[in-house]
Formats: C-alpha cells, structure tokens, sequence
C-alpha cells in the first residue's frame, strides 16, 4: 500500500520510498566525500563512531519528505490522488481541497512521534523534526503547526502505519542500528541540529534531480536499491564538482606559493600556526600594504593540513575588494591544485560579469551527467551548480562580500545551509573595521557560529579601535588578552591563548598632511597644478564624485577601443591584457575623458549599470593599480569603492574628510608601492577636504548622510594641527584619541555640538545593536526559537534573492531602502537597454539565457528616494518574475519623473539625479 504513494508528480511519478531513500543515499555520500575532520564533528554530536553517526544522520535527512505521507499532501495531484485512494488510503475531499499547510508542517507533525516511538528523547525529536521540517528553507510557524494538526486529527484510515511502515524501511535498507548509547541522550547541541538541517536540504536538492536520479524506479528491495543510490550520488556529486576532501597535499614553503620570501608578518603568522591543534582565531593588525593577503592564504593553506578543514572563504568589504582578490586566490590554489580539480566561486551579485569567473565557469562546460573522466584535473574551476546564490556557500572555496557569510545568521531561506557550508573551513575576514554597528552585530553572530561549528578565522584590519577588538574577541569566547604594540599578530584556541607577536616596523612611512577645501572648483585646480602624476580623489558620496569629475574640466570622451589605442598593447599579461580581451565586446564604452593638455580623467562609483561598473573597476586596476600602467598625467575619482583592499598606488591623493580609521585606509592608497615618482611628488602627500575651514562638513554636502557627525569632529579636532602622519607609527595612537574622546574633551566652542552629536551616536549605536542581536541567530540557541524578533524574518519568508520593501531592512546593512534597477528606453512601441534601440529588452514572454544576461548586465542599485519606494509597489515585469537570474529587478525607463526626480544615465556620469 504505502508503494503507491507518490513522491514526484510525472510520467512516470517517482514512488515516496524511493525519494526518501534516494535523499538518504545522497546524504550518506556527500558525508563519504567530507574530510574526516568533518566525519568526526558529525559522530560527536551522537557519541558514536563516524560510520555510525554518518548512517544515522543519512537516516534522519531521508525521513526529511516524511509530511508527503499525508492526506493533503497525497491528493495535489489527480492522477496520483486516484491511484493513492484506490489503493485504500483515503481522505474527505471537502477537508483537504482548499488546505494551504505545506509538507514540511507535516514531517515535523509526523517526525516527532516516529522518533519518539525510536527511543529517541522527547527533545532530540522535537528538535530533529522541527529541523527536517524546514528542508525548504524556513522553520515551521505556529500557525502552521496548528493547521496542520487539525488535518492529522481527522486522518482516517491506516496512514500512521504507512507512515511507520516507510520509516523502517528506510532503516533496514541504512543497516542501521539504535545504540543503546543514543537512548542516555536527552539533548544534542544546536551544531549538532544544524548539521542535519542543512545536510537535508543539499542532499534533497540533488536527489529531486530528475538527471542525476531518474523517476519511476521501484525499490523492490529497499537494501539493493539504496546501495545503488549511493553509487548514483556519487557520479551525481562528481558531476557537480562535490570532489572527495580527504587527499594531503605535500608541504609547500610559502616561498614556493607566492614566488617571494615571507616577510617578518607572515613569518609570525606561520610561527603562531606551527603547533595548533584544535580550531583557531588569528588577529592580523598592520598597515596596508604589508602582506596580509599572503599570511592568510598560507594560514589556510597550514590548517587545511593541520586540522582536515574542508576549504576557505575569504569574506570581503564589496564587490570591487572581492573582484581585485580573486584572481590572486585562484593562482594561489593553481599551485595547490596538484593533479586535482579545485572548486572555487565568487560570491557576489555580479560575479557573472567578472571575466575570470566566467572564464572558470567555462572551463567546468556542461559535459553528459556521468562523464567525470573530463580533463579539468588539475586546474581551478567554478562548477554551475555551485553558481547560485543559495548553493555557493557550499563550495569549498570562494572569494566574495561579507554579506555572503552574514545571510548565514539571518532567518532568510536555507541560511543554515550557508552556515553548513562555512562549518569547519577557514574563513578570512577582511577590512573588519569597515562595518557599522549593524553589521559588526551580524559579524559578532557570525563568529560564535563559527567557533561553534568548528570552523577557523583570520581576522585582519589595518585600523581597528580598541572596543571594537575586545567585541571580536569575546564574540569567539576570549575574554581578556594581553597583546604587543601595533602591529600585532595574536592567536587563540577557542578561549585559549596560543602567543603574539609584535611586528618590526620596517617600512616608516611619513605623509605630509595639506589641508584642503572643499569645493570641486578649487581642488580640481590644485589637482591640475599638481600634475604630471598619478593623483587620486577619493569623496563621500557619489553626487560629490561627479561633480568633481566635472570640475576637472571638459575633454573628449575616451572608450575603452580609444584607450587602448592611446596607450598601446602593454604587458602580455595582467590587468591589461584583460582589457585588450574584451574590446571587441565593450569597445564602444566610455571610460573616462582626455583633457586638452593630454590628463587622462576616470570615475569609478557604484552607480554605474553594473557591465559598466565592472568594466571601470577593471580599468582603474589596469592603470592605478600595483602592476599598472601608470599614464604620465592621469587622475581618478572615485568613491569609497576604492577605499579599501583594491590594491591601487597614487602619487597624490585629496580626500574628503571621513573618520580617522577610513582616513588611514584612503591613505594606504598613497605611495603603496615602491616605484620612481615624479620629481613633484617624491614625498607622499594627503590632501584632507574640510581641514581648511572650520567644521561644516556635513552642510550641503550631505557627508552626514554617510558618516556620524561625532567622529568627524573628533577627527577634524585630531588634525586640524597636524602637518606630518607616521605610518605605523601614530595609527593606533590616532584610533585610541578618535573613538575615546569624550564631549567634555573637545575645544569649549564645539562642546555643545559634541554632546549633542554623542547622544545620537549612542542611540544609533544602541538601536543597532539591538536591531541585530534581535534579527540575528545571535546565539547558536537561537537555531531552532520563534519567540522573538527573529521569528518575524521568517514570518516574512525572508528570500534574500527577491526584494521586497517589508523585509529589505532585514538584510547585512541597515540604511536607506534601495532596489536594484535596470535602466530602459522606450523605443517605438518597444523597449531597449540602450536610447538607439540596438539592444532591445522584452519585459513579457521567455527570455532566452543570452537576453536575461543581457538585462542582468544592465543592473544598478539606487536609494535615492523615492525611487525604492515607488518601484517597490509595482509588479515585476511577466518575463523577468519568471527567471530566476532576473527575479526582483525593476525596470525604470530613463528620464522618467518620481515625484520631481528624474533618473538619466550619463556615459561619463553614470546614474544622474535631476531635480525639476
């Protein structure tokens, strides 16, 4: 009887027992691929042995569609429904026609008395079924829950046995066996719960893959057929680049991996390192420009074979910092891969318009399902199947943005699968000084997860207060430390204090502090007297950056064909070479101006559609970063894009006046590199906007928008006096005397100012922080509780792929609401990306891979209201609600006015904002 329920609708229908025991299959051989590092977390959490706890566990994900046993369930699909029903299960048509209660209320319904009847305790049930219950992203609701036990009450029939009936089959075919030990558990950890929850969402999502395992076969003999399974999941995980984790790698001096002899940080790092046994939090505090990077990837190089970690994230401030790593990561892991097939992704949402990913996506090219005997040994690769957003956590290494980690702690769909993915793996947190309070909340969860699931940090910032070091630190359980002088390498054992070590500072750096103003007009003036050079121009916001842009004069506008032909072909490799590679695709696009005595002047902000955004990060690195080609008379301006971990190098650098610690980052782009500099600029020099005159920084220019008012005026009182900055040497003492000035320690003339401008800080502050220990998964025993804040994430059914305006505050940064657009013109009756009607977009029908690229390509997040409040309200167009790479983009026809604002888009500019 319990054979004719049916798991998947079709022709054929795919039996329930075979799906429960397919998933089950699958689970067990992701488990077989993991290192034995992960096998043993797993066998922990049970007191068993890693055989037994990984069948156990297998046991437990197949059960994950148990709630498809059910009345309701059973009768959404006619053709099944008669057969179900003929067969002698029934149910009252009028009781289950109009029901709304998904499958997975009923598997938590049904799981808990199943393992009750197992033996299991009464909270080891209610806790496993309420996880398997959210194997389609979200924990169950109460109200849910109560719907769906009045269906269970009026169930007739013999469905409960069916119900045992499936259970113990999926138990005979594991070979499993309750140990007597299971039975004196009466609570296992929230990790513990967590590694069930995921592991059955990625193994459903493989074997509901009608291509890896076929519908209709029969399991005739439960035991045979599960064997089988395995055998198909294997292929299947092969398939999608799931490669086995357990191979050692040979050691290799970091001398060997990055072409250069460690220098005195990365030798601290890797001394630290050399006798750890156990999951371990390293804090890397230097300045920019010391090698941080490398003393990373060669951390997670050691503990990948110290500690069996299954891989590495390295966890970036943007989109910019995550694209200038990435090709740095994949030739760090070419010289790993050995005879391998390394997976790597990148994590952000225009990672598809990064070249080298696509060139890696490429390389792992759709192949026929079990054809594994490929020739990309050997080589990094990045697998479509790990592309998507949801499943790229799950890849063994990735490059991206912090925001990809921080959804792992947010009640958004399947965040515990992120957070699984991150489980014992090294992760590297970047430029952690960079976040709000807000988002350091988030980041605060984040590690107490990652402690909690095994997992090892890298932490590493040039300029960190000391409060917000002692958070970091107590977040991974450390709950006071003693550490050298700035710069510092400190290490720790959970709690445990493994040693530091202060770092010479070998490379003193003096940098000659100019007040400026702040007027475009002015400093494009003194900018122009500066040259010949390479001079930068780093603003608050992005109206700012045009405006300067602008004021640096009119020139003839360069495309990307004009540049290359100026400066000609450069080096055969490198930044540069990139864009003589795709010229014939992007020629045409304007990247910047040549003013009348020969400047070549760029704009890089975030307000560009994204091909184009893209395309000016890649210029910018060609020709002001460390291998670039450094015309003559050039300058950019640029927002905080590239403020940090871009690795660009100025002869000269105006900045707008910011806090104290982002000050020190836009200064680490100044003099970065040693090189031969103008006679004019042998000596580097920081022009600050706003030392000139008296503090009025936020009037008219709206830098009160972006930054607090206090710790402006601190740092304003900080260097109003100061003419010469040594770097390392004044940083910390500068940090220290910035975030621990007191209102009562500022002049008399702005003590009132100050007080005023604290008091908000600290409800900003204290709001944030309870915003996010609120939203968050906080504490790991937060897992599996809807009876606070959180609950109304979920309640939301929060999908971070899809905006909505009630839940976007929900996500990594608070601020205004925003919406990502794609720009239109209407042509004719028609509309296209572009005012000729060259490229023209369908907003109704199927859109084929090329035209969603296409749009996709076009995309630009804009917060300026009231556009994310307009846009939000209105219905997704037919075509793009359907495709998944398009879901939630709004089109905005260019020109078009929302209450007195019209959005144009500008070749040169960008995203235009006009007031009429």
């Amino acid at each position: 009887m319990a054979l004719v329920l049916w798991g998947k609708a079709g022709a054929p229908p795919h039996p329930l027992l075979s799906h429960l025991l397919d998933t089950a299959a699958t689970a067990l051989a992701i488990l077989e691929r993991e290192p034995l590092r992960t096998q043993c977390l797993y066998a922990e959490d049970w007191g068993l042995e890693p055989e037994e706890a990984k069948r156990l566990v297998s046991f437990f994900v197949g059960l994950h569609d148990l709630g498809k046993a059910s009345p309701v369930f059973q009768a959404q699909w006619p053709e099944g429904a008669k057969r179900v029903q003929e067969a002698g299960l029934t149910w009252d048509p009028e009781v289950v026609r109009n029901s709304r209660v998904v499958h997975g209320v009923f598997t938590e319904l049904y799981l808990k008395d199943c393992l009750r009847e197992l033996g299991f305790s009464r909270r080891i049930a209610g806790d496993i079924a309420k996880a398997l219950g959210a194997h389609h992203g979200f924990l169950v609701l109460q109200k849910e829950r109560e719907d769906g036990a009045r269906h269970v009450a009026l169930e007739k029939g013999p469905w409960g046995e069916v119900r045992r009936w499936l259970v113990e089959q999926v138990c005979q075919a594991l070979e499993l066996s309750f140990p007597a030990s299971l039975k004196d558990i009466h609570r296992v950890s929230p990790p513990a719960v967590l590694r069930v929850m995921a592991l059955a969402s990625f193994a459903d999502w493989i074997a509901s893959d009608s291509t890896f395992f076929s519908y209709g076969r029969i399991p005739s003999s439960p035991a045979t057929y599960f064997q089988e399974g395995v055998n198909q999941a294997h292929k299947a995980l092969e398939a999608i680049g799931w490669v086995s984790r357990h191979q050692p790698l040979s050691p290799r001096p970091f001398s060997e991996l990055f072409s250069f002899a460690p220098n005195a940080l990365q030798r601290a790092v890797a001394e630290l390192l050399a006798e750890v046994e156990g999951p371990t939090l390293v804090l890397v505090e230097a300045p920019m420009g010391l090698g941080k990077t490398e003393a990373a990837l060669y951390a997670c190089y050691h503990l990948r074979e110290k500690l069996g970690h299954r891989g590495f994230y390295v966890a970036l401030p943007t989109q910019a910092t995550a694209n200038g790593l990435f090709p740095r990561v994949r030739g760090f892991l070419e010289k790993l891969a050995q005879d391998e097939r390394w997976e790597l992704q990148l994590q952000h949402g225009a990672a598809m318009l990064n070249p080298e990913y696509e060139e890696i996506l490429a390389r792992a090219r759709p192949r026929e399902v079990y054809d594994v005997e490929g020739k990309d040994a050997g080589f990094v690769t990045a697998s479509a199947w790990f592309s998507a957003r949801k499943r790229a956590m799950l890849s063994p290494h990735g490059v991206g943005t912090l925001d990809q980690a921080l959804l792992a702690v947010l009640k958004v769909k399947h965040h515990f699968v992120r957070l699984w993915g991150l489980m014992n793996r090294m992760v590297v947190l970047d430029e952690i000084h960079a976040y709000d309070t807000y988002t350091s909340g988030l980041l605060l969860a984040l590690l107490r997860w990652l402690r909690a699931l095994g997992s090892s940090v890298v932490l590493m910032t040039a300029t960190l207060p000391k409060r917000k070091r002692e958070e970091l630190l107590s977040a991974w359980g450390v709950s006071r430390a003693e550490l050298p002088t700035y710069p510092r390498v400190v290490a720790f054992a959970g709690d445990r204090f493994l040693g530091a070590k202060g770092l010479p500072r070998e490379r003193e750096k003096k940098v000659g502090l100019e007040a400026a103003p702040v007027q475009a007009s002015a400093v494009a003036k003194t900018l122009r007297d500066r040259l010949p050079g390479v001079l930068g121009v780093i603003v608050n916001t992005v109206d700012r950056a045009q405006a300067f842009y602008q004021a640096l004069g009119e020139g003839e506008r360069i495309t990307l064909a004009k540049l290359l032909d100026l400066l000609g072909p450069g080096p055969q490799e490198g930044p540069w070479s990139d864009l003589w590679a795709v010229q014939d695709e992007k020629g045409d696009f304007v990247v910047g101006k040549r003013l009348p005595d020969g400047t070549l002047v760029f704009l890089f902000h975030a307000r560009f559609p994204a091909e184009e955004r893209a395309l000016r990060e890649a210029v910018t690195l060609a020709l002001f970063g460390k291998h670039g080609l450094r015309p003559r008379r050039a300058i950019l301006v640029a927002t905080q894009v590239a403020e940090q971990s871009l690795d660009l190098d100025f002869d000269l650098l105006y900045t707008d006046l910011a806090p104290i610690d982002l000050l020190f980052q836009r200064m680490g782009r100044l003099h970065r590199h040693e090189r031969e500099r103008p006679e004019n600029h042998k000596e580097p020099v920081l022009m600050v906007g706003g030392l000139a005159d008296e503090p009025e920084f936020g009037k008219d220019l709206y830098w009160d928008k972006v930054y607090e008012d206090y710790p402006l005026l601190s740092t304003w009182v900080s260097l109003r006096d100061r003419e010469v900055i040594h770097i390392p040497s004044d940083l910390e003492g500068f940090l220290e005397e910035v975030y621990e000035r007191k209102p009562e320690e500022f002049p008399k003339v702005y003590r009132q100012r100050a007080e005023e401008s604290y008091r908000k800080v600290q409800q900003r502050l204290t709001s944030q922080a309870i915003a996010a220990e609120n939203i968050s998964l906080s504490d790991p025993e937060k897992l599996l509780r809807q009876t606070d804040t959180a609950a109304l994430a979920s309640e939301f059914r929060l999908d971070d792929e899809v905006e909505d305006s009630r839940t976007q505050r929900f996500l990594t940064r608070l601020g205004e609401p925003s919406v990502p657009v794609v720009l239109v013109y209407r042509v004719g009756e028609g509309w296209s990306l572009d005012p000729e009607g060259k490229r023209p977009v369908r907003l109704e029908g199927e859109l084929t891979r090329e035209e969603a690229l296409a749009v996709w390509s076009r995309a630009v997040r804009l917060s300026r209201p009231p556009i994310p409040q307009k846009l939000l309200t209105e219905a997704l167009p037919p075509a793009w609600a359907r495709h998944s790479l398009l879901r939630g983009l709004r089109p905005l026809e260019v020109g078009r006015k929302l209450d007195g604002l019209v959005v144009e888009l500008d070749p040169e500019l960008g995203v235009v904002y006009r007031r009429v």
